[in-house]
């Protein structure tokens, strides 16, 4: 109770520690107003929104004076700030905790953003802060080895080039990182150590002086602060929309917002002398940053009605234990003399890094070698190098740290730390060095199926220079020789115990193993390598390499394998799958009258994420952009196709275009058929093999998906890209549209038809529809929409430019489809949107799932075609899969079909369409969670009764023995030769 009575007493005579009581009120008051979203419910433009305006602002200064305080805190009495710090970092720790876990109240705000924080930076400023006051001492003893005079001048130079270029370019300079740097912090510590020792210079200016510039600068910095966080959004469609914001709260890297600051804490230092309790006040300041970052705790006891009862009383709750906090810390900072020995700690530092110097230095190598292999891998652009050092340093220590396990196997095994580090030094500059050989041979990495080249190394060696083989030789001399002279020197100092040895040779080798779970996304090694951003690429490996360093791409391929083996797999098995087929093939060949495609042409349009904007939920359109492609599905076999992807995905629905095969029945390892599997198959099985001839056209470049080694795979005898190979004769483009425009596609299309002979199959991937869609693209959007799939004037305009793009490929199309009809020979055309673009905001896929991955498809044959075969039309106005496309085509050709395509014809007409999961849990870039959704004519999910899962069976059957099997259906008499 006495200290209690002293600390109110001392607070009656301290002017400092009456102003920082009356901003912990302040900030309270801030706190519980924020929380209960007072700000959102105000009218904006009146005095009561201003008022509580300037009051954020002024409570957002938080942020930037406590660590000003700290570093103008001189202690003058003995004080044990290692105890406060850790009481500090237990309340945080359980608060913060409390906060996470909290259960929040639904509300339904009229508002679009309602508030939630006061300040932004909140945790990060919490963070250092703490570790700023506990090593206060040695960083005033660094600032003051110059006399104060030239931290004035140094210190204002630096405040004043920082006010400057913030205001003239908005540019983040030395290194403060949007204030989120250990640069930012020190210098504000710099700030309050100088200003706190200045006094005589701040006293040139008088009080009145200072309410003026504080009231002024004050002002200033809410104007500027609300102008920042509500800016005004131009559109020449929606004129000028306000996009008002305050769920982040008040962004504290300001620079007049730290002008109101300094002016603040210059003024409150001024005045010579410092109490006893002067030095609570950075740890009152703290303290007020873990409430600032705590709102999440109050929300249920104030959302969603709030009470000025229930907030002043939850205003003296926050007081007292502030209050009693407080106390605490006071208490235990004084009473407790336990000290961590900085100078024993250092010494022990200093031991540690004596006796294991060589294990510090080989990880040091390693981690350059590291970053230089980055930089070489992006072509040693100096940007992309400091984004990766900035930004996915987790990602280049995982590099690392793979190879340094492999270093600590080798030691274990040879207990020789130099030998050891050598050995692993030249094999990762040789992986590097065979990285970047095959990058340039097949662009590409080196990734686990590649092993397999090692079983031939004259072959491998026959490929490189024979002049680089022989300074890899005497590099690797000379490493060895050095190793083993450093080894003679110091190895004594440099080996480990039994145990450690086992114990490294566990840990390392579980390490290592851990990257076979890398694809499980329920493991934990999946997990953290999300959490780290690691994005294997699984479609563009080359990319994976630059994104994730050349080592951890090669790990995240480890954990690949095809598909699962279907119960009864074995060769009895597909024998009498082949003859249950051939008997099905044969009754469907009854039907139809050609044995062959003979001259008839097909022809795979997969048009670049196509899909009619009508059928997005909740969005209008204004007017029809696609007016002939609604009358031309009309006429013609038509109806919609479910999509695997939603906003990607395109390679995957060509694959099963192409092959009849699903890619919901794949392993969830293998997301990208065309990258992870077709490449490393020894053959193939497509439609485009019925036929003499194969054209592959793609206006783009042919690295993606290595679709060059794919298409050759394939069996295409031409591919035209822009990747060299075949060239290009229509690459005309819209306007400012960056992408080669439909109708030079199927200009080119109709090239190739005339220009070889009859009986081809041709493959078309568009492009011009493909992301981004800038509103410059065009010269005009002639269509507009309303309701729901935006949230911003940016997100509408993507959408009303990707739809001028739809319009005119119906346009395209149009003209193309009447040039196709004067053809003599008879076409075929199966055209399909291979996915919805990825523009489309605010549609939960659990709801919505099944219409964003709906796209419009037809098969059109041309005159000629039509007269060949009867006017044959199929299945008209289903949803089908892209696997079906291969049966309908022929069913519509009038073909006889192999036993494989009665297999195909029967999975078309009675199986539904098939897909992987439509609630957004698919991806492509990684690993997913596998399932397949059943999806019928209606648009229903269902389940399979027991003869289509007996049809499913088989289908799989066949799938897993062309693709993972022993190959028993991998033979003419199955695949192309006509059931009989």
């Amino acid at each position: 109770m006495e200290s209690w009575i002293k600390m109110f007493s001392s607070l009656k005579h301290n002017r400092g520690q009456q102003l920082g009581s009356l901003f912990v009120v302040l900030t309270i008051i801030c706190f519980l107003g924020t929380t209960s979203q007072l700000l959102t419910h105000l009218h904006e433009a009146t005095w009561s929104f201003i008022l509580w305006w300037i009051l954020k602002t002024f409570v957002s200064t938080v942020v930037l004076w406590v660590p000003i305080a700290i570093g103008a805190t001189q202690q003058r009495r003995r004080f044990n700030r290692q105890v406060v710090v850790i009481a500090l970092w237990v309340v945080g720790a359980v608060t913060f905790i409390w906060a996470k876990f909290t259960t929040q109240p639904v509300t339904t705000a009229a508002q679009p953003s309602p508030e939630l924080y006061v300040v932004q930076q909140v945790f990060i400023t919490w963070l250092i802060s703490s570790g700023l006051f506990l090593f206060a001492q040695p960083l005033q003893k660094l600032c003051h080895r110059w006399p104060t005079i030239t931290r004035r001048h140094w210190l204002i130079g630096l405040s004043v080039v920082f006010l400057l270029v913030n205001l003239i370019s908005g540019y983040d300079a030395f290194g403060f990182h949007r204030g989120t740097s250990l640069i930012w912090f020190i210098y504000l510590f710099a700030l309050g150590d100088w200003l706190v020792n200045d006094r005589k210079w701040l006293q040139k200016w008088s009080n009145g002086r200072y309410a003026i510039l504080t009231i002024t600068s004050l002002l200033f910095a809410s104007l500027i602060t609300w102008l920042n966080m509500n800016r005004v959004d131009y559109s020449p469609h929606s004129d000028l929309t306000p996009n008002t914001h305050y769920l982040l709260g008040i962004n504290p890297y300001q620079p007049f917002l730290l002008l109101s600051c300094l002016i603040m804490a210059a003024w409150f230092f001024r005045k010579g002398g410092q109490g006893k309790k002067d030095d609570l006040l950075p740890v009152t300041g703290i303290l007020l940053l873990n409430l600032l970052g705590l709102p999440m705790i109050f929300t249920p006891l104030l959302l969603p009605r709030t009470t000025w009862q229930v907030a002043l009383i939850l205003g003296f709750v926050i007081l007292i234990v502030l209050g009693g906090v407080l106390f605490l810390i006071n208490f235990l900072g004084n009473k407790i003399s336990w000290q961590l020995n900085y100078r024993s700690f250092l010494n022990w530092f200093k031991k540690i890094c004596k006796n294991y110097w060589p294990v510090l230095l080989t990880y040091l190598i390693l981690w350059v070698i590291t970053l230089v292999s980055f930089a070489i891998l992006w072509d040693g652009k100096f940007t992309m190098v400091q984004w990766m050092l900035t930004e996915r340093s987790k990602i280049i220590t995982v590099n690392v740290l793979i190879v340094f396990a492999i270093n600590l196997i080798l030691m274990a095994i040879t207990n020789r730390w130099w030998i050891s580090s050598g050995i692993t030094v030249i094999f990762y500059l040789g992986w590097f060095g065979a990285s970047v050989l095959k990058i340039a041979a097949r662009n590409e990495p080196i990734i686990p199926t590649d092993i397999s080249t090692l079983t031939a190394p004259g072959a491998m060696l026959g490929m490189v220079n024979k002049w680089l083989i022989i300074f890899t030789v005497i590099a690797f001399i000379a490493v060895i020789i050095a190793c083993w002279q450093l080894e003679k020197r110091y190895g004594n100092h440099s080996r480990f115990n039994p145990y450690v040895r086992i114990c490294a040779a566990v840990i390392s080798c579980g390490f290592l193993f851990s990257f076979n779970f890398a694809n499980h996304s329920n493991s934990i090694v999946y997990k953290q390598l999300q959490n780290i951003n690691d994005t294997p690429y699984f479609y563009s490996q080359l990319r994976g390499a630059k994104m994730n360093g050349t080592l951890l791409q090669f790990v995240n391929n480890i954990d690949v394998h095809v598909m699962n083996k279907p119960a009864g797999y074995s060769a009895a098995t597909m024998n009498r799958i082949a003859k249950r087929y051939s008997k099905v093939g044969a009754k469907i060949n009854q039907q139809r009258t050609h044995k062959s495609v003979g001259k008839q042409n097909l022809v795979f349009v997969l048009s670049e994420s196509y899909s009619d904007p009508a059928r997005v939920p909740g969005m209008k359109v204004s007017g029809n952009p696609i007016p002939y492609l609604h009358r031309l599905k009309k006429q013609s076999t038509s109806g919609l196709m479910l999509s695997s992807g939603y906003g990607g995905g395109t390679a995957n629905m060509e694959y099963q275009a192409l092959t009849g095969l699903s890619i919901a029945s794949f392993s969830p390892t293998l997301p990208t058929p065309y990258s992870q599997l077709v490449p490393y198959q020894k053959r193939t099985f497509t439609i485009n093999n019925l036929f003499n001839y194969s054209i592959g056209i793609h206006p783009f470049s042919a690295n993606l998906y290595s679709r060059k080694t794919v298409y050759k795979k394939f069996g295409f005898n031409k591919f035209y890209h822009f990747d060299g190979g075949n060239k290009l004769t229509y690459t005309q483009k819209i306007h400012n549209s960056p992408r080669v425009s439909d109708d030079s596609a199927y200009q080119e299309v109709t090239l190739n038809l005339k220009r070889h002979p009859h009986g081809k199959f041709v493959q078309l991937a568009t492009m011009q529809n493909h992301m981004p869609y800038g509103p410059d693209y065009y010269a005009k959007n002639n269509f507009h929409v309303s309701g729901k799939g935006f949230n911003t004037p940016e997100q509408k305009a993507q959408i009303e430019t990707y739809i001028q793009g739809i319009h005119y490929t119906d346009q395209a199309l149009k003209k193309w489809i009447k040039q196709l009809d004067s053809l003599q020979q008879p076409t075929t055309v199966v055209w399909y949107g291979d996915h919805l673009p990825g523009i489309y905001h605010g549609l939960p896929m659990g709801k919505y799932g099944t219409q964003l991955h709906e796209t419009d498809y037809f098969i059109y044959s041309n005159a000629a075609a039509r007269k060949a075969n009867q006017n044959r039309l199929t299945w008209q106005h289903q949803i089908v899969g892209p696997n079906n496309f291969a049966a309908m085509a022929l069913a519509q050709m009038d073909v006889k079909v192999s036993p494989y395509y009665a297999l195909m014809t029967a999975v078309a007409e009675k199986i539904p369409a098939t897909s992987l999961p439509t609630n957004g849990t698919a991806k492509n870039n990684s690993a997913h969670q596998g399932g397949t959704d059943f999806v019928d004519a209606r648009g229903k999910h269902v389940k399979l009764n027991a003869h289509q899962k007996k049809l499913f069976h088989d289908y799989q059957l066949v799938q897993y023995d062309l693709t993972a099997g022993h190959h028993y259906l991998m033979k003419d008499s199955f695949l192309k030769q006509v059931a009989k």
